[in-house]
């Protein structure tokens, strides 16, 4: 019930899919760029698409000992991403896609949740990604960008 709510209230907001690495520095630095859009994602600014996929890989990496051991409560901190992620982001089985990203095959389940999604902008760091600029007319941002260009012009 509580989804529905959200989901409607989201309806109309611009929909991005978080790679793994910005929802994990969103997670470690408080005051970076990703931060800023996990934050605007909270105040109902942005509506996120999200894969079973991504929650997984970003858990896996998230929880990585040499992380846990340089971040304060970085387990906390990632436990509530995934709950508001499962409880408040539009969560979709993304279908294979194509293959796009020749050098890392991974960044195809992002372009697959994204077009799954009718998402309109991806937000990554990684460089395969970015390179495209745009797939199927869903724009490819870094976080800082995505800040820029979407966030700041509401």
């Amino acid at each position: 019930m509580l989804s529905k709510l959200f989901a409607n209230i989201a309806r109309n907001k611009p929909r991005a899919v978080l790679d793994t690495n910005t929802l994990v520095s969103a997670t470690l630095v408080e005051q970076g760029f990703s931060a800023q859009i996990l934050r605007a994602f909270r105040q109902n600014q942005i509506r996120l698409v999200i894969s079973p996929y991504i929650i997984g890989e970003y858990t896996r990496v998230v929880r990585r000992p040499h992380i846990a051991k340089k971040y304060d409560q970085v387990e906390e901190n990632a436990d509530a991403v995934v709950h508001l992620l499962n409880h408040r982001a539009l969560v979709v089985q993304a279908k294979t896609v194509e293959r796009v990203v020749p050098d890392d095959a991974k960044d195809d389940a992002i372009l697959a949740c994204a077009k799954e999604g009718k998402a309109q902008y991806i937000v990554s760091g990684d460089e395969h990604l970015l390179k495209l600029r745009t797939y199927r007319g869903i724009k490819i941002l870094t976080p800082r960008e995505f800040v820029e260009q979407v966030l700041q012009t509401k």
